[in-house]
């Protein structure tokens, strides 16, 4: 029996309850030429980046399978004796997938190879679940407004979404002002999954409760119909996110998107485009952990994967306040109306024609009033308008590695 033993270390208040973090299979049966079965044949998939390894044996049906797989591109051997050694090559197993592969041995020896070149697509049989694969290329290069990658479920058949235009910062509670529903059902009963552990946010509106930014996502597949009684957590639909891992090359990358009120368009009934700074830049590195001549000289046991997404608001908010008049300066509230005349507090009556005497005017007082701006703006709700700059900074890390013990055991 195969052992995977998954750690994650999650360092947030999140409640979140541990699943597989690889939950994707190859099975089939493998044939001779004239579609009779061959037992007992050896097969042996491999992990292309990572070089990960696993083995199984063909039932007396010619039937087998290699489930705990990790996503990513594989090479599928089927090795027995009397028979060619038979190669499939640069099989794609996405995220949540179940693939059904028949293999065909042709009669030889095994020092004899056959090798053949996957299809491009390979078509799920063993199920009949319905939804979408979205790329981690789609993710990044497909434009969102806040870098929000659920907007990407509107791309599924049968889903409907609503989004805020903000800024997508993270918060602790996913997207806000978001929404989707499957199929006509109610809105916000998804099933969200990060690398198999729950992430919907039970507590505030069962969204995502982990927003990862698009450039560390490998893929993510949406479940709408027909999944598995292992997703019965929620009425809706079902999202299965996986992160990217380190390969045995080193890749990264680095980025910025900005937006300012220079190429900000000002609203129609605002008089001045108040401030905008909005960056938002991170980088992501994954690749093997070795020590030349000493430990993993092949690069193909441990590996890591880091990434770091800042996202840096400063927005300007219009704000309406009230302040004293050029006339109120002086002690004049006439303009206020008989019904609101300050009162005298030495005699409890209104001042005459609602003028204070300057003689009763206190010096702290004074130098107070004259601290305040003087009014910019008729018209209801205050009398002076202005702009205040709200900053707001936010910062997600990811890292995440993958030790490939032996070809049974994976931490």
């Amino acid at each position: 029996m195969i052992r995977v033993c998954t750690i994650t270390l999650i360092v947030s208040a999140a409640m979140l309850y541990g699943q597989s973090t690889t939950n994707q299979q190859i099975s089939g049966q493998v044939q001779d030429p004239t579609g009779s079965v061959v037992p007992n044949t050896t097969v042996t998939v491999v992990n292309i980046e990572q070089n990960l390894t696993r083995s199984a044996p063909t039932n007396e049906s010619g039937n087998f399978v290699i489930a705990n797989l990790p996503i990513g591109t594989y090479n599928i051997t089927a090795e027995a004796q009397g028979f060619k050694k038979t190669v499939l090559t640069n099989v794609e197993l996405t995220v949540d997938s179940k693939l059904a592969i028949n293999l065909k041995l042709e009669v030889g020896n095994l020092i004899d190879t056959v090798t053949v070149q996957a299809e491009a697509a390979q078509v799920e049989t063993a199920n009949g679940e319905v939804g979408r694969l979205i790329s981690g290329e789609q993710a990044t290069q497909i434009q969102l407004n806040g870098r929000n990658f659920p907007q990407l479920l509107a791309l599924v058949p049968g889903v409907s979404t609503t989004y805020s235009s903000g800024f997508g910062l993270f918060g602790g509670y996913g997207v806000t002002n978001s929404s989707q529903s499957a199929n006509g059902g109610r809105t916000d009963t998804f099933s969200w999954n990060l690398d198999g552990v729950d992430n919907k946010d039970n507590g505030g509106g069962g969204n995502n409760f982990v927003n990862i930014n698009p450039d560390a996502i490998a893929e993510f597949k949406m479940l709408t119909t027909n999944y598995s009684a292992e997703y019965g957590n929620s009425s809706g639909a079902v999202v299965n996110l996986a992160l990217k891992s380190g390969s045995k090359a080193f890749h990264g990358i680095a980025y910025e998107y900005f937006r300012n009120d220079d190429i900000q368009a000002r609203a129609f009934n605002a008089l001045t485009k108040p401030e905008l700074r909005y960056n938002n830049f991170g980088w992501n590195v994954g690749g093997p952990i070795f020590i030349p001549k000493l430990f993993n000289r092949q690069r193909e046991k441990l590996f890591f994967f880091a990434g770091g997404d800042y996202r840096r608001l400063r927005q300007g908010a219009v704000n309406t306040w009230t302040v004293p008049t050029a006339a109120q300066r002086t002690g004049d509230f006439s303009a206020l109306g008989a019904s609101k005349y300050p009162i005298d507090p030495s005699t409890g009556a209104p001042f005459p024609g609602g003028i204070i005497p300057s003689s009763r005017f206190s010096p702290n007082s004074v130098r107070l009033v004259d601290n305040y701006p003087l009014p910019n703006f008729t018209g209801s709700g205050g009398n002076y308008v202005f702009t205040t700059v709200q900053p707001l900074n936010t910062l997600q890390q990811i890292y995440k590695g993958d030790y490939n013990i032996s070809s049974r055991n994976q931490l």
